[in-house]
Order: structure tokens, then C-alpha cells, then sequence
């Protein structure tokens, strides 16, 4: 019985570890939309609210977005999901994201739920 009961919580754990896995993908995939395809209707569904509230607020934070160079065509070249864990301090991830294969510059995002989804809710450290 302890067999089949430490069975069921690793598959469960493997479960919510891969659809943990790709929410971080799909939210990447939505950053770069935002940042380099200046997507901003896409904020809110990126960012925390607590991170667009420090960044000066949602308008002028897509501000900021809009000065930023904008990609004519979408680029090949996305953020790749190189690492990720769940922090032991309370209930955030921590995701070591580069920029296309041959960067060897990673950012370390911390991702926290929001409204039921993962969000963005600042950086640790950007090698960049």
C-alpha cells in the first residue's frame, strides 16, 4: 500500500511539475510578445499587478514598452526555458531564461499565481 500510495504522489508530482513547465513556456512566449511585439494588451496576463504598480503603473509601463525597439517580423530568436524550481519561500517559481541558443546571458524571473495564473513578478538578477 505505501508503494502504490509514494507511486500515486510522484505521478502526481510529475503531472504538476509538466503543466507547471508549460505555463512558464507559454508565459515566455507572451513576454516576448509583449516586449519585442509591443503586444500590450497582453500585460496584464504577463505581469503581476504588484509588479506593473512598482513599475509606475499598467499605462505607464506600456509606455515604456512602446519606446522600446520594435521587431519589424517576429523573430526566431525567443527566450528558452532553461531551468526552473519552486522556491522554498513561499509560493513562487524561480525560471533561468535566456534568449536564443548561442546567449550565454540568462535572467532568473521570479513567477508567482495570479488569478490563477502564473505571472511575472520581477527579476532576481539579469546577467545583460
Amino acid at each position: 500500500m505505501h508503494i502504490l500510495l509514494t507511486l500515486l504522489l510522484s505521478f502526481t508530482a510529475t503531472l504538476a511539475s509538466a503543466s507547471d513547465e508549460k505555463a512558464i513556456k507559454e508565459l515566455l512566449i507572451n513576454y516576448d510578445k509583449v516586449m519585442t511585439e509591443h503586444k500590450t494588451e497582453l500585460v496584464d496576463e504577463v505581469f503581476t499587478k504588484k509588479f506593473l504598480s512598482e513599475s509606475g503603473g499598467k499605462e505607464e509601463f506600456i509606455d515604456k514598452i512602446k519606446e522600446l525597439p520594435k521587431e519589424k517580423k517576429k523573430s526566431k530568436i525567443k527566450r528558452i526555458l532553461e531551468s526552473w524550481k519552486k522556491s522554498k519561500i513561499g509560493n513562487m517559481l524561480v525560471a533561468k531564461v535566456k534568449k536564443g541558443v548561442s546567449t550565454k546571458s540568462s535572467s532568473n524571473f521570479v513567477i508567482i499565481e495570479e488569478d490563477g495564473k502564473l505571472k511575472i513578478d520581477g527579476t532576481i538578477s539579469d546577467d545583460e
